[in-house]
C-alpha cells in the first residue's frame, strides 16, 4: 500500500481501492465524517478536519462501550477461574500431544461450564482495526469524502487550469506529477472540466516542494488567489502545525503523533493487563513482551500513516484509557496495586 519512502515519512503516493472489507468501512466513516466535518466547519475553519476525527473517534468508541463492558466482564471471570486453571494445567505434567488434547479439552469444558468465553477480550481489537485501515484510506484521499474539501480541491484544480499559462502548466505537472495530456484539458477552446478529478488526486499527494513549483510559476497577478485557496485548504487539513493528510515522519512537529500513540497505547496496555490471565511464567513472559511489542508497533504505524489516523488511534487509546479505569473501579481492581501493610 506504501512505499518505502512514503513509510518514513517521504512523498506520499496514491492509494488504490480499499478493497471488499476496507471499503464499506471506509464509505460508511466517509458519511459519518463529512456530516461531522459540517457540523464543525459552520463554528471554526481552522483544526477542523482535526476536530472531524476526535468527535468520530469519541462516537464510535460509546458505541463501542457494550464490547468494552463485555470484555470487562469475560476478563474478569477468566481471572477467577485462573486458579482451577492452574491446577488442570498441573494434571498433565507431561508435553506429549495426547495429553496436550486433553488438557486443552478439559479447559475449554471449564471455560464453557461457567459460560466463559476466552476470546470474548479480543473482540474489541478486532472491531476497531478495520476501522483503523478505513481511516487511513480515508485520510488519504480525505477530499473525496469530505465535500467541502473535495469543493476547495476542485475549485484550486480549475484555478490553476485556467490562470497559469498552457505550456507552464502541462510542463510543471510532467515535471511533478504526469497526470494529463494537453489535448484532454481543452475542447473547443474550453477547459475540459473532466480532468478536474485527476488534477485533484494528484494535487492531494503534493508536499510542500510541489506546492512552491506551483507558486513560483503562477503568474504574480494570479499569485494572490492560488494562496488564498491554499491556506484555506491548510487550515482544514493541518492540526496545530501538522498536516493530517500526510505521514507524521520523524521530523517536528509529526514525531508528537508516534510518541503520543506509543506513550498512550503504553498506559492503555498496563491497564488492561491487570484484568488480564497469566497463569504461568510463560504466559506472563508473553504478556510482557506484548506491553513492549505493542506500542513500538503502533509507533512505528504512525510515522508512516497519515497524522489523522494517528489522532484517531491516540484519542480511541485516552478514551479507552479513562474508559478501563472506570471499569477497573467498577471491579475493584486498583489502579496501582497496594503495597502490604499499607
Amino acid at each position: 500500500m506504501y512505499a518505502l519512502g512514503f513509510f518514513f515519512g517521504g512523498q506520499r503516493m496514491v492509494q488504490n481501492t480499499p478493497g471488499q472489507l476496507i471499503g464499506p468501512i471506509a464509505m460508511v466513516f466517509g458519511y459519518i465524517i463529512d456530516f461531522i466535518f459540517n457540523v464543525i466547519y459552520s463554528m471554526t475553519v481552522y483544526h477542523s478536519l482535526g476536530l472531524s476525527i476526535i468527535l468520530l473517534t469519541v462516537i464510535v468508541r460509546a458505541l463501542m462501550l457494550p464490547l468494552a463492558m463485555k470484555q470487562q466482564k469475560s476478563m474478569t471471570a477468566m481471572q477467577k477461574l485462573a486458579p482451577e486453571i492452574d491446577k488442570i494445567k498441573k494434571k498433565y505434567p507431561n508435553k506429549d500431544k495426547e495429553s496436550q488434547q486433553k488438557m486443552n479439552a478439559e479447559i475449554q469444558k471449564t471455560y464453557a461450564d461457567n459460560k466463559v468465553n476466552p476470546l470474548g477480550g479480543c473482540l474489541p481489537l478486532f472491531v476497531q482495526m478495520p476501522m483503523f485501515f478505513g481511516l487511513s484510506f480515508i485520510m488519504n484521499q480525505s477530499y473525496l469524502y469530505v465535500s467541502r474539501l473535495g469543493n476547495l480541491y476542485s475549485q484550486i484544480s480549475a484555478y490553476l487550469i485556467e490562470h497559469m499559462p498552457f505550456e507552464t502548466y502541462i510542463r510543471t505537472m510532467n515535471e511533478l506529477a504526469v497526470p494529463l495530456t494537453p489535448d484532454r484539458m481543452i475542447t473547443n477552446g474550453e477547459i475540459n472540466l473532466t480532468v478536474i478529478p485527476d488534477v485533484n488526486r494528484v494535487l492531494n499527494v503534493f508536499g510542500s516542494s510541489e506546492w512552491s513549483i506551483l507558486f513560483e510559476r503562477m503568474p504574480i497577478q494570479y499569485l494572490a488567489g492560488l494562496e488564498y485557496l491554499y491556506n484555506q485548504k491548510t487550515a482544514i487539513e493541518t492540526f496545530f502545525g501538522i498536516s493530517l493528510i500526510e505521514a507524521s515522519g520523524l521530523g517536528w512537529p509529526g514525531i508528537l503523533i508516534p510518541i503520543l500513540a506509543v506513550a498512550t497505547a503504553v498506559l492503555t496496555s498496563y491497564l488492561t493487563t491487570k484484568v488480564s490471565v497469566a497463569t504461568d511464567d510463560r504466559a506472563k513472559a508473553q504478556q510482557k513482551m506484548m506491553m513492549v511489542i505493542m506500542p513500538i508497533m503502533m509507533g512505528a504505524m504512525t510515522i508512516g500513516l497519515p497524522a489523522g489516523v494517528g489522532i484517531f488511534w491516540i484519542t480511541s487509546s485516552v478514551f479507552q484509557v479513562g474508559q478501563q479505569v472506570v471499569l477497573n473501579r467498577k471491579s475493584g481492581i486498583p489502579l496501582i496495586p497496594m503495597k502490604k501493610g499499607a
